[in-house]
């Protein structure tokens, strides 16, 4: 199987057994922040639940594609024990990486988002995939000033 069918088969998973989701409201998170798409209807919610200076937990809940809902579910895996700091570099990365900068030659995405690079080629679907990275960064944000 090449790298492509690999990465659509590890965000399908994603997306039909979600990590992290939440099925009623996220409750007793230091800063829940919504993220929605009206383009297509995209609706996330993410929580993040802090320990010190570091993201200990987080938890998504809304409806989406299938994009939206495996970058979210990939996303409370990949930053669950990065300090703050280190989140909202990822968040910054990944801003990078699937919005207008062309990311640096030979830069990679972090083990674990690698299958999320499938999406890059599809300009349309990169607002599906910074949605959820969007609104950690707003709940980083959120919990800071509080």
């Amino acid at each position: 199987m090449i790298a492509q069918d690999l990465y659509k088969e590890t965000l399908l998973e994603h997306y039909r057994h979600p990590k992290n989701r939440c099925d009623g409201p996220i409750q007793d998170a230091d800063a829940v922040e919504r993220g929605a798409n009206p383009r297509c209807g995209d609706e996330i919610e993410i929580g993040i639940f802090l320990q010190d200076e570091n993201i200990r937990h987080v938890q998504f809940r809304g409806r989406g594609c299938a994009i939206c809902i495996a970058s979210a579910s990939m996303l409370t895996e990949a930053v669950a024990g990065l300090s703050v700091a280190g989140t909202r570099i990822l968040c910054e990365q990944m801003h990078d990486w699937f919005g207008d900068i062309e990311p640096a030659a030979g830069a990679l995405l972090p083990n674990g988002l690698q299958a999320l690079a499938a999406v890059r080629q599809h300009p349309a679907r990169q607002k599906c995939v910074l949605l959820s990275w969007e609104a950690l960064a707003d709940a980083i944000d959120k919990a800071g000033r509080e």
